[in-house]
């Protein structure tokens, strides 16, 4: 179960983070937000039985609204996650610096 678990964690991770508007991953506000496996942890991904939560951070100046990044990621995800359904935690925006300061 830990080797599905992390092999999930790792696809959703990587379909997270090629939704455009992702800057990175989140890594939890309370508890860290994490799946572990033998020697390895995979940060802002928790595999359940029946559920993924992926914590991100996006990039601002926003390519589109928070809601409709949070669904594309949502899409994404749920192509790889075997049925499971897929929550998503927007916990920051990233602001890119500006080059013209």
């Amino acid at each position: 179960m830990a080797d599905e678990s992390i092999r999930l964690a790792r696809a959703a991770a990587e379909a997270a983070l090629a939704t455009e508007g992702i800057h990175t991953l989140g890594k939890g506000r309370y508890a860290e937000a994490a799946t572990y496996g033998p020697g390895e942890k995979v940060s802002g991904v928790v595999v359940r039985d029946d559920a993924v939560e992926v914590h991100v951070v996006v990039g601002y100046p926003l390519s589109r609204p928070i809601p409709e990044i949070a669904r594309r990621v949502v899409e994404r995800v749920s192509e790889r996650t075997g049925g499971r359904r897929v929550a998503v935690v927007v916990e920051d925006l990233e602001v890119a610096e500006d080059e013209n300061l």
